[in-house]
């Protein structure tokens, strides 16, 4: 199974990891950025470095001089996801399968991709279009050897909205605000786990949109707190609607084991 629940550091992340980092401040972000890139150069992963207005001084340009040019590629928004701001989806993942094509037949183990996204979420038009492709952009790297960093300042984003995110993350960091849930792709199926409530069902809904064709749906609910009737009648919808659909649940409570009352308890 892919790795999914908090992380307080970035040193054992690995192909296929999908991580949402809050942090504050520019400088934060490029100590994170070049941390997070580190890790990729003994696995032999291409890197990329993307931000707003990428800084080439200080430490950004001292791992540029170590790695080289070749290997890490550092880009601003706009030149990797288009001046406007608006992500298109279907259009960006063809970008990063072009990108991994290419470090493939150059002989890289796959892309590391470290990216500031902070200005791709800060009003509700730009967020919808950013929450699209977070969900394709999870499918991919879920099937290709993929690791991503999405960071996103705590300082320009509101904590509702930083929470939101968190859930369309597999991981995320321990500072980041705590997702009730967590929606995201493993092993090819639409994967729920959490506390899990009816939002979280219709957020998953929202969410096959934009999978492929009928993709499997696994319910974990090992770790929710109360199954309703209204909670399990919705897994009822997505097995109308053709999917496939498991539900995990919660391991029984062993029974309560009570000593025999000895002569002084009497």
């Amino acid at each position: 199974m892919r790795s999914h629940g908090t992380c307080t550091e970035l040193v054992h992340l690995r192909p296929h990891d999908h991580i949402g980092w809050v942090y504050s401040g520019d400088d934060e972000f490029v100590s994170l950025g070049t941390a997070f890139l580190s890790k990729g150069v003994s696995s032999g992963e291409r890197l990329m470095y993307v931000s707003e207005s990428p800084d080439l001084r200080g430490p950004l340009q001292a791992f540029l001089a170590t790695v080289g040019p070749e290997r890490l590629q550092v880009a601003s928004i706009s030149e990797v996801y288009g001046a406007s701001g608006f992500v298109d989806a279907d259009k960006q993942r063809a970008t990063f399968a072009e990108a991994l094509r290419d470090a493939l037949a150059d002989g890289y183990s796959g892309i590391r991709v470290a990216a500031d996204n902070t200005s791709l979420v800060v009003d509700p038009v730009r967020r919808d279009a950013w929450i699209r492709w977070e969900l394709i952009a999870d499918h991919f790297m879920s099937k290709n050897p993929v690791t991503g960093l999405c960071a996103f300042d705590r300082d320009r984003v509101d904590v509702d909205v930083l929470r939101h995110l968190s859930t369309l993350h597999p991981l995320s960091n321990a500072d980041s605000p705590m997702p009730q849930f967590r929606i995201f792709v493993d092993d090819g199926a639409l994967w729920i786990e959490g506390d899990v409530n009816a939002i979280a069902i219709d957020e998953a809904l929202l969410a096959l949109k934009h999978m492929p064709w009928m993709t499997d749906v696994v319910v974990d609910l090992s770790t929710t707190s109360f199954v309703t009737k209204k909670l399990r009648s919705s897994f009822d919808v997505l097995s109308r609607a053709g999917l496939n659909v498991a539900v995990v649940e919660r391991e029984a409570e062993p029974d309560l084991q009570l000593a025999p009352a000895t002569d002084d308890a009497r």
